[in-house]
């Protein structure tokens, strides 16, 4: 597959801010999601997908959910509506219908609306006609939203069987781990004194050209800088992360157009994904810059500043969490900087209509992540799986976001024009 930089049919106007009571950005425009048309780095990339073969993802495990299971003639039923239950699911005995149900909702960050005042009793039919009662009555019966696997997780849990049928093989165009080739030999986690960790020429130029870009789109200091200084109002607060979410946006964007693969796609894919990636991707690397530059002792303070802003306690305490454990994991650049790959190029966003497409851009990218982790933790067999298990963290901080906003738009926040558009608030 060819990957090449692509230039714009025609140039585009920015998208400026009318808003005078934003603090200026660096002297920098402010710019919409159509900006996508400009060019990438002026890079070039072969690359010839490969098979991926991730390890197994580790599965949440709690006490499974069994008291208002009930038997007909032998079979166990739903504790949700009372069909045949066809297992576990999300910590729950279910049926194939309420398992479906609950992954699309909490996926999808799914908001219902009983027309009845929210008492339905739950039932085979009844479950086709409320869908805010059924997702309450699946959480009731303990259905846990952190048991679900994401996308990503699913394909690594389906295609471990491959990875433990065929061992990794070197050919001829593949180099031993080290330094993308320097000859230095790195064992499997699972079997160190069997299993080595190569790397193709391509995946060797793949990391290259998203190294680079991650690199090059950074955050600017001054603005992160801003959030540790105790002299700001609520409102001053606000403004303050409001501008520094809008850099963000305007880092994603830049790094994503550099992805190798992400201009072919559909020009409509491409802001889908975006749109779609763009909380999350956000949250991501701020948790990975929270932790390597925030000054000893001042994420205390970074806390109490967003807290001054009106951001409410209940989205507070489960971002701060989530930093803390991206922390924890110790990650490297490349992984970095893969994880935030993966993250923009899932395919079950909304509105994406080629998911094959992005789905085989987004495997090259696992697969390369599953043999960083092999490279640089070779004595923790889980640690691929404890990185995709954040993804899943990360669709419920989107979900907190979502309702925060719905409480911004209650009390009359105003947003960058970037911000407006990406996270479609009108």
């Amino acid at each position: 597959m060819q990957y090449t930089s692509m230039e714009p049919a025609m140039p585009s106007t920015p998208y400026y801010s009318n808003h005078n009571y934003y603090p200026p950005y660096s002297g920098d425009e402010w710019y919409g999601i159509y900006e996508l048309r400009k060019g990438s780095l002026e890079v070039s990339y072969d690359a010839e997908t490969e098979d991926v073969s991730p390890a197994a993802p580790a599965v949440c495990k709690r006490t499974r959910h069994m008291s208002q299971a009930g038997r007909v003639k032998g079979e166990e039923l739903c504790v949700v509506c009372g069909d045949k239950a066809s297992g576990y699911h999300y910590n729950a005995l279910t049926c194939e219908g309420c398992k479906g149900f609950f992954r699309r909702s909490i996926t999808k960050n799914a908001v219902y609306k009983c027309k009845s005042g929210g008492n339905c009793e739950m039932d085979m039919y009844m479950r086709r006609k409320c869908q805010e009662c059924r997702l309450r009555k699946c959480k009731e019966m303990g259905m846990l939203a952190e048991c679900l696997l994401t996308e990503i997780q699913c394909k690594s849990k389906r295609l471990r069987k491959n990875t433990k049928a065929s061992p990794e093989q070197s050919t001829g165009d593949e180099t031993e781990a080290g330094d993308y080739g320097d000859g230095k030999h790195v064992s499997s986690t699972t079997k160190p004194s069997k299993k080595k960790v190569s790397f193709t020429k391509e995946q060797q130029a793949l990391m290259k050209v998203i190294i680079d870009a991650y690199n090059k789109h950074q955050i600017p200091q001054d603005v992160a800088k801003k959030l540790l200084q105790d002299k700001y109002s609520t409102e001053e607060n606000f403004l303050l992360l409001t501008e520094m979410a809008t850099s963000q946006v305007q880092v994603l964007v830049e790094f994503t157009k550099n992805i190798p693969g992400f201009l072919s796609l559909d020009r409509e894919d491409q802001i889908a994904l975006l749109k779609g990636s763009a909380v999350e991707a956000m949250f991501l690397r701020s948790a990975q810059a929270l932790n390597k530059k925030m000054p000893i002792g001042h994420t205390e303070v970074l806390e109490e500043r967003i807290r001054k802003s009106g951001i409410s306690e209940e989205f507070i305490k489960p971002m701060f969490n989530f930093y803390k454990s991206i922390g924890e994991l110790h990650m490297v650049l490349e992984e970095q900087a893969l994880l935030t790959t993966i993250t923009i190029l899932t395919p079950d966003r909304p509105y994406v209509k080629d998911q094959p497409a992005v789905e085989r851009l987004q495997e090259t990218a696992l697969d390369l992540l599953r043999k960083m982790c092999v490279l640089h933790h070779p004595q923790e067999p889980q640690y691929f799986a404890r990185l995709l298990g954040r993804l899943t963290e990360l669709r419920t901080l989107s979900h907190y976001h979502a309702e925060m906003l719905a409480s911004w738009r209650v009390n009359d926040h105003k947003f960058t024009p970037l911000l407006c558009e990406i996270w479609d608030v009108q």
